[in-house]
C-alpha cells in the first residue's frame, strides 16, 4: 500500500501539463516537479504564480487534483487582474467546472478578461454573442470581438472573421477581405483556411 501511495506521488510530482482551453490557443506548460516553487511565489502575492498553482489543482500537477481549489486560485489571480486567470473562471463557468454551469457568469469574465487583451476571451465572447448564451444575440458585436482577437494573432479569430466577411454576417460582405483572413489563419495551419481561400 505504502509503495501504491510512493507512486502516485511520484506521478503527481512529474506530471507535465499543456492546457489550451480553445482551439488555436498556444499551449501554456505547468510541471508538477515546480508546484513548490509556483505556491511559494503565490503566497507572496505573484498573480502568475497563483494561476499556475490554479493549473497544477486543476490537473494534479504536482498535487492532487481540486478543481475547487484551482478555482480558489484563478480567483486570487482574477483579483490582481490576470487576464488568463479570468479567461479560466470562464471556463469553469462556461464548461459548469466546480461551478454551477452559468452562460451570464462565462459571458461576463470572457468580457472582463478580453478588455484585459485575452483573446481566447475574445474568442468565446464572439461565440456566445453569436449564439446568443448569456448575452444578446447580436452578430455584429460577435464580428467585432472575431475581429479583435484575430488582430491579436489569434487563428480561431482570423478564421471566423473571415467567415463573417465572405458571408456577410454582422459586417458587410468582403470577400476579398474575407480571403486576407483566411490566408492568415491558412499560415497558422488552422482548419481548412487554405482551401477556404483559394474558393475566394
Amino acid at each position: 500500500m505504502k509503495r501504491h501511495i510512493f507512486s502516485v506521488l511520484i506521478l503527481l510530482t512529474s506530471l507535465t501539463v499543456a492546457y489550451p482551453q480553445t482551439s488555436g490557443e498556444n499551449a501554456t506548460t505547468v510541471k508538477g516537479e515546480n508546484f513548490a516553487e509556483y505556491i511559494l511565489k503565490a503566497e507572496e502575492g505573484d498573480a502568475s504564480s497563483m494561476r499556475l498553482v490554479g493549473t497544477c489543482y486543476q490537473y494534479g500537477a504536482g498535487v492532487k487534483k481540486d478543481e475547487f481549489e484551482a478555482l480558489k486560485w484563478y480567483g486570487k489571480a482574477a483579483l490582481q487582474g490576470d487576464s488568463e486567470s479570468e479567461y479560466y473562471i470562464g471556463v469553469f463557468y462556461r464548461d459548469g467546472i466546480a461551478v454551477e454551469q452559468s452562460d451570464t457568469e462565462a459571458a461576463y469574465w470572457f468580457r472582463k478578461a478580453g478588455a484585459n487583451g485575452n483573446d481566447k476571451a475574445m474568442v468565446n465572447i464572439a461565440r456566445m454573442f453569436s449564439e446568443g448564451r448569456g448575452v444578446l444575440q447580436d452578430d455584429k458585436i460577435a464580428a467585432e470581438y472575431y475581429w479583435r482577437a484575430a488582430q491579436r494573432g489569434n487563428p480561431e479569430g482570423m478564421y471566423a472573421y473571415a467567415c463573417r466577411l465572405r458571408d456577410g454576417k454582422g459586417v458587410k460582405k468582403n470577400p476579398a477581405k474575407a480571403k486576407e483572413y483566411f490566408l492568415m489563419a491558412a499560415e497558422k495551419n488552422y482548419k481548412d483556411s487554405a482551401q477556404q481561400a483559394a474558393k475566394l
